[in-house]
């Protein structure tokens, strides 16, 4: 493990970290990958769009033979106006960065236009890059207009962080499909519709969409969210489900998280054509409304809960931002959301930094131990491609349950990695998709104690089973 401190980084009281898949990690992003806009072979935006803007890939956690450089796509109408021409945008920028050893550089964006995506490169220092850990942001410019915009939005008080790995490597081979092992209980059903006991079914991208999200208490009680219906249901003790419907909630999918310390649901709506922005509400477990709040960035993807805050991953910054404070009923505004966002997921124990690679994960882990914080890592490789990181948490012992997606062109399978402190594996099993029906694509899995819990779908209904890991 590796002790640091990084100055102006808030202590653990305040929840600081680094980086999700996401699990987050999502964690889960990574959580997040590059994206174009309109025009993106170009680098141009509509006409109607007269904003700067640019996407990147967080070097969240780094390893030897990394290429040593960030990237960004920047999008812009070209000096000559026409965004139907053949002209491209003149973008530019600089990336400000400081390492733990507290060397400071600041280094101009070239353009490479021997790619197609991540356009703009800035070459990483050695005595940035071989430091255990540095912070990093970018002023992106549009060199026709003057504008410029900060990436993160954060800047300088709300950079990215990138660690450096060391750990080890677990090597998993080749994925054997077909032999997942079969669920302890089955601890939550409905069948799809609007009467009592059941789940609303709606129109999705390409399947139907239903019973987006869940989570579980720690007595075991289980919420799922059917947003079709603007309502949970509660699964507890064997009994028929309670509904308890959710005031102003738009029926739009998105993610839950249950405090139950607090008895506070917290339901993460997406963007629609009647709020420009992601929203997040807070509803007591009887449902009455707490407190909402907007969501500073275009898109959300998860919630975490730390504390008595709320914490939502937002992109395009790829950051994690405190949205809701106080048990709900505080909003964090839209300005000091991004200035207090950091880049990992938070929990209560400690935080979590994922990446997806193709045919590797990373997966890093720091928690703060008086003044300082301590950080260790581990890589997964696979002969099968992976992807989706769905979960990364730790259990009481230290150990680290990952889950996340394994697939070919004709199968795909989740694979459930419970990895020691050391760095080695523990237990590792397979487990069914069980995707009928569309959910948010991060909130298929919760881990309470030892127990690992699933949400899935059959053209009859919604469900949600129950894995015992058998270690703690």
């Amino acid at each position: 493990m590796v002790n640091f401190s990084p100055p102006g980084f808030r202590r653990r009281t305040l929840v600081w970290s680094a980086a999700s898949i996401a699990a987050g990690l999502a964690i889960a992003i990574p959580l997040f990958t590059i994206t174009g806009t309109a025009g993106a072979s170009k680098h141009r935006i509509s006409a109607a769009d007269q904003f700067l803007k640019a996407t990147y890939f967080p070097i969240k956690l780094r390893a030897a033979g990394d290429p040593r450089e960030v990237r960004y796509d920047i999008s812009c109408v070209p000096p000559d106006g026409n965004v139907e021409g053949t002209g491209l945008c003149d973008g530019g920028g600089t990336v400000y960065f400081r390492s733990s050893t507290n060397v400071a550089a600041t280094v101009p964006l070239q353009l490479d236009p021997n790619v197609q995506v991540g356009r703009y490169a800035a070459t990483v220092p050695l005595s940035i890059w071989n430091a255990p850990w540095f912070t990093y942001y970018a002023v992106i410019r549009d060199n026709s207009t003057g504008r410029s915009i900060v990436v993160p939005q954060g800047g300088s008080s709300a950079p990215q962080l990138s660690f450096s790995m060391g750990g080890s490597t677990i090597d998993l081979g080749v994925h054997a499909f077909g032999s997942t092992v079969p669920a302890i209980a089955r601890v939550a059903s409905a069948g799809w519709g609007s009467g009592d006991s059941q789940v609303g079914l709606e129109d999705g991208i390409d399947m139907p969409a239903g019973g987006s999200s869940f989570d579980v208490d720690g007595a075991g009680d289980v919420y799922l969210l059917d947003e079709a219906n603007s309502r949970l249901l509660e699964f507890a003790g064997g009994a028929p489900p309670t509904q308890i419907p959710l005031a102003g909630l738009a029926g739009v999918r998105g993610d839950l998280r249950v405090s139950d310390t607090s008895g506070t649901a917290y339901v993460l709506e997406m963007a629609n054509g009647a709020q420009p922005n992601p929203v997040l509400r807070a509803y007591s477990l009887q449902g009455g409304l707490l407190g909402s709040s907007a969501v500073a960035d275009d898109a959300a993807a998860q919630i975490r809960l730390s504390g008595t805050t709320a914490y939502v991953s937002e992109y395009p910054s790829s950051m994690w931002a405190p949205v809701l404070q106080n048990n709900g009923r505080m909003a964090v505004d839209l300005t000091s959301q991004l200035a207090k966002a950091f880049s990992g997921a938070p929990s209560p124990d400690d935080n979590n930094s994922v990446l997806s690679m193709g045919n590797e994960i990373r997966i890093g882990v720091y928690r703060s131990t008086g003044l300082t914080s301590q950080f260790s890592s581990v890589r997964i490789t696979s002969d099968t491609p992976v992807a989706d990181i769905q979960l990364a948490q730790s259990l009481p012992s230290g150990r680290l349950v990952v889950v996340f997606s394994v697939y070919t062109d004709t199968d795909h399978e989740y694979e459930v990695a419970v990895i020691d402190p050391s760095g080695s594996l523990v237990e590792q099993f397979a487990v069914p998709t069980s995707e009928w029906a569309q959910s948010m694509p991060l909130s298929r899995f919760r881990l309470v104690g030892s127990s690992l819990y699933e949400l899935g779908s059959t053209d009859a209904g919604v469900f949600v089973d129950r894995y015992d890991l058998g270690v703690s």
